[in-house]
């Protein structure tokens, strides 16, 4: 009986926005593969098992009551932290960022899972201060934020330390935080990016922002990224080239095809009524979250929600402007869209979140 009230009770408008991004997803992996693996398929296989995973994922965690997530934050927190050094220390490095574990012909991005368990605990320690913002608070925000920030730069992943970084700042402004603090933090914000530039950023990954800026310096080699992106963008025109189809994708000229730049691959062979499908998905996610947050008066509820919102809001600003040549490549996925495990177990596991607290206001 109270399995069925929860069920009735779950956000279907917000699970179903989840679902045709991941089913766009799955589209786009298995167009890639059909070109790069097409005996195989393994990552469109992959990708399905992931996003079945994901959906059973939210509603086992929409079952029980959110709130074990606030009496858990602070052993989920050690945890975090630990796996996150650990991972500096014994993980396997891929593509210049040691920042995975190897299990058989998997690999595990602890840095996912953190995202999830930072919100989870900035959501109870502001829930508890959100009415006595201070520099006392200001300076706790930092060092919970900082002992999951600073091994992530180790790593160096950049597109994730500034994520931690977003989530931190994004959920402090939802409180009366007074604006001398607000300034405060942007300076602070501005000292990291210096200090991370000249100490933590590879030659790489510099040279990905220098590449942004001017493209058109080496087009053939640190601008080639962004530069087939863009190609692949405006190929599709209107309708695209057709699934399985187009010239960027399916003849490896866009790299990171299923990952960083999945949007690209879609807009390619879909064309621009799917990436207006892809922007509305979002939108309407936004809007229920926005609903959502408005029913509850729980203080850890209503974080918990502004949390992922803005952890989707971010990635997904990050991932689509880098395709489209407005921002520089930062290595982000496109939230419930792009190809990897960790990333889109995550987010369904924040969902999940969100479907409890939905069952219960």
């Amino acid at each position: 009986m109270r399995l069925m009230m929860i069920f009735r009770r779950i956000d279907w408008i917000l699970f179903l926005c989840t679902l045709i991004l991941s089913g766009l997803g799955i589209l786009g992996i298995w167009s890639v593969d059909l070109a790069q693996a097409p005996g195989t398929l393994a990552n469109f296989q992959k990708q399905i098992a992931f996003v079945g995973g994901g959906i059973v994922l939210v509603l086992f965690i929409s079952y029980f009551d959110y709130r074990a997530f606030r009496s858990l934050s602070k052993t989920l927190y050690v945890a975090g932290a630990l796996i996150l050094l650990a991972v500096v220390i014994f993980g396997t490095t891929i593509r210049g960022t040691r920042g995975w574990f190897q299990i058989g012909t998997f690999t595990v991005q602890p840095v996912e899972l953190a995202k999830v368990i930072l919100i989870v605990v900035l959501a109870k320690y502001l829930s508890l201060k959100a009415h006595i913002i201070d520099f006392k608070v200001i300076l706790n925000l930092g060092i919970i934020s900082g002992l999951y920030v600073a091994p992530t730069l180790l790593q160096p992943d950049f597109g994730s330390a500034l994520t931690l970084f977003g989530i931190t700042l994004g959920m402090l402004l939802l409180t009366n935080v007074p604006r001398r603090y607000v300034f405060f933090g942007l300076m602070l914000l501005a000292v990291t990016l210096v200090l991370g530039w000249n100490f933590f950023l590879h030659d790489y990954q510099k040279a990905r922002v220098s590449s942004f800026v001017n493209p058109a310096s080496d087009p053939f080699g640190r601008g080639y990224n962004i530069r087939q992106s863009v190609i692949a963008v405006g190929a599709g025109g209107i309708l695209g080239r057709g699934l399985g189809e187009g010239s960027q994708s399916q003849l490896r000229f866009l790299p990171e095809a299923q990952t960083d730049f999945i949007f690209a691959v879609l807009a390619e062979q879909l064309g621009f009524f799917i990436v207006v499908l892809i922007l509305a998905c979002y939108a309407v996610m936004m809007w229920r979250l926005l609903i959502l947050s408005r029913k509850t008066t729980d203080g850890f509820a209503l974080f918990c929600i502004a949390g992922f919102a803005i952890l989707v809001a971010m990635q997904m600003i990050l991932n689509i402007g880098m395709n489209v040549g407005l921002l520089p490549i930062v290595g982000l996925p496109l939230p419930f869209v792009s190809l990897g495990g960790s990333a889109m177990l995550s987010n369904f596991l924040l969902l999940g979140i969100v479907q409890s607290i939905r069952a219960r206001v």
